[in-house]
């Protein structure tokens, strides 16, 4: 009986530890401006939508010294596993200081459209970066594809920018997994029930939804996001240029308990 409670109490032990290992992991997002964002855990560095510069008015930048870093590869944007973009636009995605962070980190691989892959070699011709660091995964809307690159498993989701100008811009969200948590990334793509549902993505357990704000504010996103995401943390981002109090008031009327970043490299752990 004594060598029975004795193992019993290993076995609690042993498995008290590991709740506790793993709840002392978790994500770290930390926001740079729009829809960038970079993801830390595990071991493991994403960088999504974070490489632009600037787009039209109305659109945030992050500080020169931080553009400066992540073109370069420093700290704390060094050793970054990933680099993902879910679509071409200019506030999302530049192709210099795309294509210099490649060079200056060999670790880092390139996961996204042709489209936004294309764009980059055209846009910096005199930068070459090794094959094997562009991975192109267009996937087509409604479809959807799972891999693990880097050690990092991500999906891509098929989902179309909206509107009529953008019918040929070829848009991906993706759901990456890292830290022991699963994030959802969601760009600028559409967000619809209809859309949505045939992803069936609350039935996998979204850890932390990154979502623009006016999702987040409308009562159409409002319904996707209950039924066909359940998110059990939900962030607003893309904010207009200078948000501050009074735009995270907004989202967290219309969503209590959602985060909105709007202050370049504040940071958070879910």
């Amino acid at each position: 009986m004594t060598r029975r409670i004795l193992a019993m109490t290993v076995v609690a032990c042993v498995l008290a530890r590991t709740v506790a290992s793993q709840s002392a992991g978790g994500v770290t997002v930390t926001f740079l401006a729009n829809e960038g964002v970079m993801l830390a855990g595990g071991g493991r560095k994403v960088l999504i939508d974070a490489l632009f510069e600037r787009y039209s008015t109305g659109f945030a930048l992050a500080a020169d010294s931080t553009r400066a870093a992540l073109a370069a590869a420093r700290a704390p944007f060094d050793s970054v596993d990933l680099l993902l973009f879910t679509h071409q636009h200019g506030d999302h995605f530049h192709p210099a200081p795309t294509a210099a962070h490649l060079r200056a980190n060999s670790r880092a691989t390139l996961v996204t459209s042709a489209q936004v892959i294309d764009s980059m070699k055209r846009g910096a011709p005199g930068v070459a970066v090794p094959p094997r660091q562009l991975v192109a995964r267009t996937t087509p809307p409604g479809s959807r594809r799972r891999e693990t690159i880097n050690g990092v498993a991500v999906e891509m989701l098929g989902i179309a920018h909206p509107g009529q100008r953008n019918r040929g811009v070829e848009h991906l969200v993706y759901v990456v997994e890292i830290g022991g948590r699963r994030v959802l990334h969601a760009g600028d793509g559409e967000f619809t029930e209809e859309v949505y549902q045939a992803f069936r993505l609350d039935t996998v357990r979204i850890d932390v939804a990154l979502l623009p704000n006016w999702v987040v504010t409308s009562a159409e996103g409002k319904r996707v996001i209950e039924r066909w995401i359940k998110p059990r943390q939900v962030v607003a981002i893309h904010l207009p240029d200078g948000a501050g109090a009074t735009t995270t008031a907004a989202v967290q009327a219309a969503w209590p308990g959602a985060h909105a970043f709007h202050r370049s490299l504040d940071r958070r752990t879910w």
